[in-house]
């Protein structure tokens, strides 16, 4: 009997170390088990916000805005203003950014004002544009993010390289916000 109730001590406190061992993996490295169900840990926070979207009609060759209300998460407007340009639901003419390109970092430089965008690839090599339907893409993004955050300077980079697109040198380094001729698109 003693020998039988030594045996299943020994069974249950072996058991209690290889479980305990089993939990202190799963948190080294960030290391998941496929088996364990993801907790959350940071609270999701969503705000509705009021934002002004620009698109150019590429078969009008002329800017339209879309006033519309998007849930912003965790502050993320950039995030959220990128995937509504790459919307193809608003109209079949418009120009959206392709979903293949997407925002690695947006940083606002307090001490210039300039607003750095960096996308991850450029949407240049991934849409066939022409000179007028590049320079609307821009003229689209730039309106956008300037209009919806307040800020009149705009670098967009793709990977690490400055986006210059039709204009050369940007001898500042960055885009002057200027708000193209648009009307208001109701569907």
């Amino acid at each position: 009997m003693k020998k039988r109730l030594f045996t299943i001590v020994i069974s249950i406190i072996f058991a209690i170390v290889l479980i305990s061992c089993k939990s202190n993996e799963n948190k080294l490295d960030g290391d998941k088990n496929p088996n364990e169900t993801p907790t959350i840990t940071e609270e999701i926070s969503v705000k509705d916000t009021r934002c002004r979207l620009y698109f150019f009609n590429i078969s009008e060759l002329k800017h339209y805005y879309i006033d519309k209300t998007l849930p912003i998460e965790n502050d993320a407007l950039i995030t959220a203003l990128t995937k509504e340009l790459q919307s193809t639901s608003y109209n079949k003419d418009f120009l959206s950014l392709t979903d293949k390109v997407e925002v690695k970092s947006a940083k606002l430089d307090e001490t210039t004002g300039v607003l750095k965008i960096v996308f991850s690839d450029s949407y240049v090599d991934n849409m066939n544009l022409g000179s007028s339907t590049e320079s609307g893409l821009l003229t689209s993004l730039i309106a956008t993010y300037g209009y919806n955050l307040g800020v009149d300077k705009i670098a967009i980079y793709f990977n690490d390289e400055l986006s210059t697109c039709l204009k050369g040198d940007l001898p500042n380094g960055y885009f002057t916000v200027e708000y193209p001729t648009a009307e208001p698109y109701n569907p």
